[in-house]
């Protein structure tokens, strides 16, 4: 049975811990007044390289000093991360099972260039959940009261780059079919999932959540 509320943050192209909070409650709830931080998830992702573990990371424009909104942040066009990005996952892959199946549906909306780093990640993580056909009551917040936060799950911050999956009872993670490398690279971004398992992947993730 599902839980009943989660907040959390948007990311990029999200890792596969995150998709497993997301499909285990009834309603996610994204704070859009979320603080920007930097070196965490909200702007990078992790696919799986031909050499190595290959960290994507979006560069936005520069940030006061001030408390910074995510809904703020504008992406960095200047800077030419749009074609290592795109080039670096159709490198990591081409090859994989379901790349052709599901390639032009997640690259048509880096095309759009959004302004917004929250828009374009909003974007990617409701492609992703179609793809994967995960339904979830998904909501835009601007503010929750003092009742409110007592009725949900605030996860926030709580999937960090600096941060282990491993003490995370409520994930666990399977191996699974990967393009490169004989040693299997878990919780990645959910494109490697995504191209590697195809419609066997919202099955995974059902089956990597040990939430209660």
């Amino acid at each position: 049975m599902k839980k009943n509320t989660l907040l959390i943050e948007l990311h990029y192209l999200p890792c596969i811990q995150y998709f497993c909070y997301l499909n285990s409650y009834q309603k996610i709830l994204i704070d859009q007044n979320d603080i920007y931080s930097k070196q965490t998830y909200r702007n990078r992702c992790r696919i799986n390289g031909a050499n190595k573990i290959d960290d994507l990371i979006i560069p936005v424009k520069k940030i006061s000093e001030r408390p910074f909104l995510s809904c703020e942040v504008e992406i960095d066009y200047s800077q030419k991360w749009l074609n290592r990005h795109t080039r670096a996952i159709q490198s990591a892959y081409g090859k994989a099972p379901f790349y052709e199946y599901y390639e032009s549906e997640i690259l048509e909306v880096y095309n759009k260039k959004p302004i917004l780093l929250f828009d374009l990640n909003l974007e990617l993580l409701t492609k992703c959940l179609e793809i994967l056909e995960v339904k979830v009551n998904l909501e835009l917040v601007d503010k929750i009261d003092e009742v409110g936060k007592t009725r949900l799950f605030d996860a926030k911050n709580l999937i960090s780059p600096k941060k282990t999956f491993y003490s995370d009872n409520s994930f666990k993670p399977i191996n699974y079919f990967q393009v490169f490398g004989n040693n299997f690279v878990p919780n990645l971004s959910i494109i490697d999932l995504i191209f590697c398992e195809g419609p066997q992947a919202r099955e995974y993730i059902e089956s990597t959540s040990a939430f209660e």
